[in-house]
This record gives structure tokens, sequence and C-alpha cells, in this order.
């Protein structure tokens, strides 16, 4: 049981780190910008996408409760765009390790 912890815990390391050195590709930013995505490319994929996958979840089940009612404010766009949309696009649109902090 422990070898198996061990094993899936280093094979998580090894996979965000290959990630993480690889090249973002980031166009017309500076290279001290550069240096800064990739050195918050490994806590992104560990902790942030796990936690916004999560948040996908709890969003879209937030949607599914509250339809009914959104449905009859008539606004069911608006909260589909907050609830799933917003959440999703967090989690699998942005860039690695870009977490728009107004550069």
């Amino acid at each position: 049981m422990k070898n198996t912890l061990r094993m899936a815990v280093l094979t998580v390391i090894t996979l965000a780190s290959s990630l993480a050195m690889a090249d973002t590709g980031s166009k017309g930013s500076s290279s001290k910008d550069a240096v800064a995505d990739e050195a918050l490319a490994v806590p992104d994929i560990l902790f942030c996408r796990p936690v916004g996958l999560a948040g996908c979840a709890l969003g879209f089940t937030a949607f599914v409760v509250t339809s009914p009612f959104t449905a009859m404010a008539e606004c069911v766009d608006e909260s589909w765009d907050t609830l799933v949309v917003t959440p999703g696009e967090w989690t699998f649109v942005r860039s690695l390790g870009d977490f728009g902090d107004g550069k």
C-alpha cells in the first residue's frame, strides 16, 4: 500500500516536472514574465487545476439545482456562464501557470 502511494506521488511529480519544463510558447512576453509563468506551472498543475475541476463539478451541480429558479427569472444563460463556463475556462482553457494577475 505504501509503495503504491509512493509510486503514484512520484509519477505525478515526474509528469508535473516535465510539463513545467516544457516551452510555454509565450508570445511577446519578456523573459522575466516567462520565468515567472514557468515557476507557477508546477503548483498550477498539482493544486489549482484539480481545484478548478472540482469547481466545475460543483458549478454544474449548482446550475442543475438552481435552473428552475433561474428559468423563472429568465436568466438561465447568465447562470450557465457564471456557474459552468467561467470555471471551465479557468480550468481547461487558460495557459499553464497563467493566473491573470494583471500583467
